[in-house]
């Protein structure tokens, strides 16, 4: 039992509830609530704890209301409980933890499980709740892609700029430093939010670059690390209306020099006032939380910088595109909604004809649980959906359990089983230092770009920031990018050599049947 601790009741109705006399247990305290408590609607009735023999246990607890009858009301059972009794089925919630709430989403549902508490999702105290509701619009968006065009891009719209407000998780990009530092040459404001605690520390040049930011009058703020583990996000706003989107950090290889390689990205341009709003609430509220840096107070870099990017001359270059058109767009904010089912994974399990996935990696368990993106594209492929996944094979397939090369041998093993149209891919591609794309394009249709990796830590635990959105012209760029990554390399896994082999023997097997049959027929000819 930590101190603070307390459960609210909610009144998630149209008219008044009357709860007096309604009793709060959790099987080994009650507690009866006062007569004349009425629960206006949409208002709620908040009980501090330890009360009344109530001390809730971290390893695993039952919360349950009755009614003034002694009929259940409500109840959530988390953590190691073994409660088998009414208004619960199924898995518990996960275990309690300083400062995490526990807190049903779903007000409109109750299954008596699990699913309207959403398990995967983990609320902290002091986190944001940004659900933004779905926006259309009408105007101009820019689609790019890194290696290709992503600097280019950048460069311009920080040109045009008055007010530039970043979050990023790193930035160690010197060319996109000397833009910043013109802009406010000029007289512009910069406001740059970076994670200061990236894995493996800041770099030396990262350091060099935000000392040099402060110094030319731009203000710096380390995110808070007690509210996200990592602030992962990597997204700029612009003066009142641009918005810049990607997966790619501030580096020489999310946004590397013209003509060097670099890692396969998607990015894009949103110029709209309304999902500006929401961005730019997103961002104050995490600014506000961050620690303001000095010159004095950025550590010394911890990393060795990188080498120069090599030339990618002779491969094939994507530029960037102005798409002019309808739109209609779903930001996803990690972790506020990035696992909500109507985020991410409604956006895959909608898919009918065509699922394209293209990530840095992909895990196939999270802990205990199933991954649900991957677990969502799977159901597709039953659905008979036609499912293509891409995988790094540089910097994320090394000689651990859990790698990509497993992943797709998982999924390449079960397609041959179940006889689907799910195919996984491991691709090394020349110009490419390495595929750290988060994207997923769905029936030519839909498209996410975000800074989200698929494993647990990133949706549950870190400050992530995505995009979903439709329009036919924009989702054919991304697939033709995509197919040219998909046709261009490929790297055997053990499952495609065992087809290979398979395939090998059933010829040879083919020859030696054919061979039999022409000595047969010679034999006998000879004979006659």
């Amino acid at each position: 039992m930590d101190q603070g601790e307390y459960v609210v009741i909610y009144n998630p109705t149209g008219q008044e509830i009357d709860i007096s006399g309604f009793i709060l247990t959790d099987l080994e305290g009650e507690l009866e609530i006062p007569g004349g408590t009425i629960l206006d609607l949409e208002s709620n009735y908040r009980i501090e704890l330890p009360a009344d023999g109530i001390q809730l246990s971290n390893s695993g607890d039952e919360v349950i209301l009755l009614d003034n009858a002694l009929h259940m009301v409500d109840c959530v059972i988390y953590g190691r409980s073994e409660y088998e009794g009414e208004g619960w089925q199924g898995s518990m919630l996960g275990s309690a933890s300083e400062e995490r709430i526990f807190r049903r989403f779903y007000l409109d549902k109750d299954t008596d499980t699990a699913y309207e508490w959403l398990p995967l999702k983990e609320y902290y105290r002091g986190q944001s709740d940004f659900i933004p509701s779905l926006k259309s619009f009408s105007g101009e968006v820019t689609v790019f892609v890194s290696p290709d065009c992503s600097l280019e891009i950048l460069q311009k719209e920080i040109r045009s700029a008055s007010i530039l407000r970043v979050n990023v998780y790193l930035f160690e990009s010197q060319d996109i430093e000397r833009e910043v530092v013109d802009l406010l040459s000029r007289g512009g404001t910069v406001n740059i939010l970076v994670e200061g605690s990236p894995v493996g520390g800041i770099s030396d040049t990262g350091v060099k670059i935000l000392k040099h930011i402060i110094e030319k009058g731009g203000e710096v703020r380390f995110s808070n690390d007690s509210l996200y583990r990592l602030n992962h996000a990597k997204y700029a706003l612009i003066d009142s209306d641009t918005i810049i989107i990607g997966s790619e950090n501030w580096n020489s290889g999310g946004y590397p020099p013209d003509g060097s390689i670099g890692n396969r990205g998607w990015g894009v341009v949103i110029r709209d006032r309304e999902i500006f709003h929401d961005m730019s609430s997103i961002f104050e509220h995490d600014w506000a939380h961050g620690i303001k840096i000095s010159p004095g107070d950025l550590p010394q870099g911890s990393k060795s910088d990188s080498d120069e990017p090599d030339n990618r001359d002779g491969h094939e270059v994507f530029e960037s595109k102005n798409i002019n058109g309808e739109f209609t767009a779903s930001m996803i904010i990690g972790p506020d909604n990035s696992l909500h089912y109507e985020t991410i994974i409604e956006t895959i399990n909608s898919a009918e004809k065509t699922l394209y996935i293209e990530q840095a990696y992909i895990r196939r368990d999270w802990g205990n649980d199933e991954n649900p993106y991957l677990q969502s594209a799977i159901n597709a492929a039953m659905q008979g959906v036609e499912v293509k996944v891409l995988l790094d094979s540089m910097w994320y397939n090394t000689n651990e359990e859990n790698d990509n090369d497993e992943l797709c041998n998982y999924l390449n093993d079960l397609a041959l089983q179940e006889n689907l149209d799910l195919e996984a891919r491991l691709v090394k591609r020349d110009g490419i230092t390495k595929i750290h794309n988060k994207g997923v394009i769905v029936d030519g249709q839909r498209v996410l770009i975000s800074s989200i990796n698929w494993n647990k830590h990133s949706p549950t635990y870190n400050r992530e920031i995505g995009i979903i959105i439709e329009n036919p012209e924009l989702a054919a760029y991304y697939t033709e990018v995509f197919l040219y990554d998909w046709n261009l390399g490929r790297i055997e896994t053990e499952s495609s050599k065992t087809i290979i082999n398979s395939l090998i023997l059933a010829v040879m097997v083919l020859l030696g049947a054919s061979m039999i049959y022409l000595i047969r027929q010679w034999l006998g000819k000879s004979r006659k």
